[in-house]
């Protein structure tokens, strides 16, 4: 048997979500990596109790033109993860905003994913923790936050498998 679902991957723009699909799909890492415009689409089949899933994932661009579209197109999605960027504090400020976009079309899993772990950390890891702990704690459907290394793989799989996990109970 398999199944195709549909999964959204947002996040403002520059926070690795094109390299973290690279990386989760197709093990590759391209350091000079082009922002995207508007929406792409990756493919991983992943077998979970003997059932072979189609995961569809949707890369959505983070530019302000194009949040307005994650909407319309979110509809049908069974999980979502947001990234935001470890080095820059205000991709985290907006992981609010993304939620609320996709709060829209239902209660979805979210996972959040904090990207460039291999880079230096512009703020406290204190203060990080926190801001991540208040929003999990405000928002049920926010299931973990893993923090990742696209450039290196560092827990881009085990990111992926926290969210099946989820979604497959």
């Amino acid at each position: 048997m398999r199944k195709t679902v549909k999964v959204i991957v947002s996040g403002d723009g520059g926070v690795g979500k094109t390299s973290f699909l690279n990386r989760l799909v197709f093990d590759n890492f391209d350091e000079d990596s082009e922002l995207t415009r508007g929406v792409d689409f990756y493919s991983k089949i992943f077998h979970v109790n003997g059932i072979e899933y189609n995961f569809v994932l949707w890369d959505f661009a983070g530019q302000a033109q194009f949040k307005e579209i994650l909407e319309e197109f979110a509809d049908g999605s069974i999980a979502a993860f947001i990234l935001f960027d470890l080095t820059r504090i205000n991709t985290l400020e907006n992981v609010a905003e993304w939620m609320i976009k996709l709060k829209r079309i239902g209660d979805i899993p979210i996972l959040l994913v904090g990207t460039k772990n291999d880079l230096q950390y512009q703020f406290e890891n204190n203060n990080l923790e926190n801001y991540v702990s208040q929003l999990i704690e405000l928002n049920d459907n926010v299931i973990d936050f893993v923090k990742i290394s696209s450039k290196t793989g560092d827990n881009v799989n085990r990111a992926f498998k926290i969210l099946i996990e989820q979604i497959s109970h």
